[in-house]
């Protein structure tokens, strides 16, 4: 591995290094398991606390969510953006960080999340389960993650 490779890594993943592994990736790449540790206890207090609050505001009887969230890539990278704004918000001195960040971060990724058609708990019920509407228990990603060839280069101009 080299460096910069463990940001590309999941918790899974590190969970999974060998000492050896973990060893080679502390060294001088500023990754500390302990930050990591308490980044997750923070993130997990923030997100209690935060869910504690929020409410049904449409028809129906409950809103789409999924009891293991945590198992939806997009989900686990809109909250965690959520948790860093949020951090962002607790350091400010701007009297209007905490109503900027419920209408430019919370509400835009609200729309996404609870979205029952379009959103990524689609296919999860808060009573079934993860993806208990789909036949196969899969994650589908909407874009495949391959790269263009070498020389590809975007377009210039409007």
């Amino acid at each position: 591995m080299t460096d910069g490779d463990v940001t590309d890594l999941t918790q899974e993943q590190i969970d999974a290094l060998t000492d050896e592994e973990r060893d080679a990736l502390n060294d001088g790449d500023g990754y500390d398991e302990e930050e990591t540790i308490d980044s997750r206890a923070e993130f997990l207090d923030w997100f209690a606390e935060h869910f504690a609050t929020i409410e049904v505001t449409d028809n129906r009887e409950s809103p789409p969510w999924c009891p293991e969230w945590w198992l939806h890539p997009e989900v686990n990278a809109r909250l965690w953006a959520l948790f860093l704004a949020h951090q962002e918000v607790v350091t400010s001195e701007s009297l209007g960080a905490l109503s900027d960040w419920w209408l430019r971060h919370w509400d835009a990724h609200r729309a996404v999340l609870f979205n029952g058609q379009t959103g990524p708990f689609k296919d999860c019920t808060v009573s079934k389960g993860h993806l208990s509407a789909r036949t196969r228990n899969t994650n589908i990603a909407a874009v495949t993650a391959a790269l263009p060839p070498d020389e590809w280069q975007p377009p210039i101009g409007p």
